[in-house]
This record gives structure tokens, sequence and C-alpha cells, in this order.
């Protein structure tokens, strides 16, 4: 990320702790879920990582610029827990089981994904940068699934369903857990996810 020009009052980037822009993401990921991106102030993220304002603005120059990368992060922790799962995964079905599977493994980040793309969609003034962040990751979820449906179709693996529309049907169900599960405290996640996986392994054989 390229950081500001150094100013009057600016830290020196020799004074500043490696695993400052770390924290601060992390801190701002954890309060934008909690509250939202109307309510939670930077002060409020200086409290929590224990560094002043100033060092948060080196890093970040506004709050718009601080949640995009806040967003930027859960996604990044969401495919790197797949990219480690289907490392030597080469079965159409099982990649994308895997990429299934990755939402019970990073339940956490991709839960605050969610719950702060529906927060600032409500909540904040449309701002291309963070809407081009929130797209990213239904941009890769969609050449992960299709593309995995493509090759499982060709292979004779998967029946002749339609690729596109099948991605689409994941995607929106996997949403529809994590929403439910915002909305209904007694709802359990992880049965519905499995059950994708075994509603997914009918669907998906050749007739």
């Amino acid at each position: 990320m390229a950081k500001r020009t150094h100013g009057v009052g600016r830290p020196k980037t020799g004074s500043l702790p490696v695993e400052a822009e770390s924290a601060i993401l992390s801190a701002a990921l954890d309060l934008f879920a909690a509250k939202n991106f109307s309510s939670v102030r930077t002060i409020d993220i200086a409290k929590a990582t224990g560094f002043n304002q100033a060092l948060i603005f080196y890093y970040f120059n506004n709050k718009e610029e601080l949640y995009r990368s806040a967003l930027a992060l859960a996604i990044e922790r969401a495919f790197q827990s797949f990219r480690l799962s289907r490392e030597d995964l080469d079965d159409p079905a099982d990649l994308i089981f895997a990429w299934i599977d990755t939402h019970i493994r990073a339940y956490d980040s991709i839960s605050k994904l969610i719950k702060l793309s529906i927060d600032y969609i409500s909540t904040a003034e449309r701002k291309s940068s963070i809407d081009r962040a929130i797209r990213t990751f239904y941009d890769d979820e969609r050449d992960v699934l299709q593309t995995a449906l493509e090759a499982g179709i060709a292979s004779g693996e998967f029946g002749s369903v339609d690729a596109s529309q099948t991605a689409t049907f994941i995607s929106t169900y996997l949403d529809g857990v994590f929403v439910r599960a915002m909305v209904l405290p007694d709802f359990k996640p992880v049965p519905a996810i499995r059950g994708l996986k075994t509603y997914l392994t009918e669907h998906l054989k050749p007739r």
C-alpha cells in the first residue's frame, strides 16, 4: 500500500512498529463488523490499538480507505484459507467442496465481510472504491466455482448443468446462510453449509 508523504508532525518511517498497519487493519475490521461504517470513528480504532490517530492517517488517507482495506483483509483471509485447502486438489468436485468448506474454516472472516457489506450499503454513501472491493470477492468466488463446474461438465464427472447458474446458486445460498445466522442467533450455520455439499453431490450427478 502506498504511504502518504511525510509532512510536519508525521512519524518517521524508522520509528514505526513493523506490525502497526496490520494491527490497525485488524482492529478496524473488528470494529466495523461490531458496529457499522457510520458509527466507527478513527479515534475508536486508535483506542483499540493503542496507537494515536496520526499513525492511522499515516497509513490511511481517510475512513473510506480504511474501510476498503478492512474489506480487502477479510477477503484475503478467506481466500488464503481456500488456497491452503486446495493445494493438492485437482478434482472439480473437491475444489467446489473446498470452497464451501472455506465458509466453515474462515467463518469469522467471511461473516465480517458480509456484515461490513450489508452495513455499508444500508448506512453509508456509496463509494466506487468500496463497491469494487466488495465485488472482488464475488467475482473471485464466481471464477473458482464456474471454472470447477465447467471442468467437471467437460470431463463427464458432472451432468449437463448450467455452470453459470449453478455458481450463482452456490454463492447465493452461502450468503443466505450467513445472513440468517446474523438475523437468528439460534440458527446453526455449519450444518446448513454442509448440507449444500449433500445437495450438490446429488444435483451434479450425470443423468
